[in-house]
């Protein structure tokens, strides 16, 4: 194992706690359309881009409105539950805390770069990181490695030095087919659902210890 330089976080359910906000707007959405999701159908939403997930959406249940106008509604619906409770996932400011000093940290997101800088805005989040990757600056969304390989560039980083950290299946399969170590955040799936994580952590806590752990075997060559 090589010397860990980096650590990168996925935005929504690393580090803030929104995935209960998107369903909860999500629903309002598919009620005005007169449409229920099946229970197994809520995980194949999580880690979509934006425009993905509407396109996903509308095709998969036949909503037969214009992509822009789904679009438009659902964001509305997004944002206004945003501003109602978006917060951060407990401990990881103090988590980044303890790393932002010592290693390059970044962030890579399928959210778009508007939805983020309207959250920075108008929510009590902000932005620690210098080094983001939002859905406009791929050509491909997770699970291609691209946001990954791009990031690792802008940092300067090899993806084998970088510790992922991401909740989502989508997100996981980017990770690891950059190259990159990955640790399954559980607070969208189960273990079993991001098996094929490196490892997997259940709260910042298991994160940290886990981070340090890696980092403590990559100096000693392990």
């Amino acid at each position: 194992m090589q010397k860990i330089e980096a650590i990168i976080f996925d935005f929504d359910g690393v580090v803030v706690d929104s995935e209960p906000l998107y369903e909860v707007a999500e629903k309002r959405l598919f009620a005005e359309y007169g449409v229920t999701v099946p229970d197994e159908d809520w995980k194949i939403f999580k880690g979509s881009s934006e425009m993905g997930f509407y396109r996903l959406v509308r095709d998969r249940y036949n909503i037969d409105v214009p992509i822009d106008e789904l679009h438009r509604k659902g964001r509305n619906f997004l944002l206004e539950t945003f501003a109602g409770g978006l917060h951060y996932f407990p401990g990881f400011e103090t988590f980044l805390g303890k790393i932002k000093d010592r290693y390059k940290t970044g962030l890579v997101t399928a959210t778009s770069g508007e939805i983020l800088d309207w959250i920075f805005r108008n929510t009590p989040i902000r932005n620690p990181f210098s080094n983001v990757i939002t859905a406009e600056d791929v050509n491909n969304s997770k699970p291609h490695p691209e946001p990954f390989q791009k990031i690792c560039r802008m940092m300067n980083v090899s993806p084998e030095n970088t510790i992922v950290i991401e909740d989502s299946i989508m997100g996981i399969r980017s990770a690891l087919a950059a190259g990159a170590i990955t640790i399954g955040f559980l607070s969208s799936f189960t273990a079993k659902d991001l098996a094929a994580a490196h490892f997997t952590a259940r709260n910042y806590g298991e994160i940290e210890n886990l981070v340090f752990s890696i980092i403590e075997q990559s100096r000693n060559g392990k």
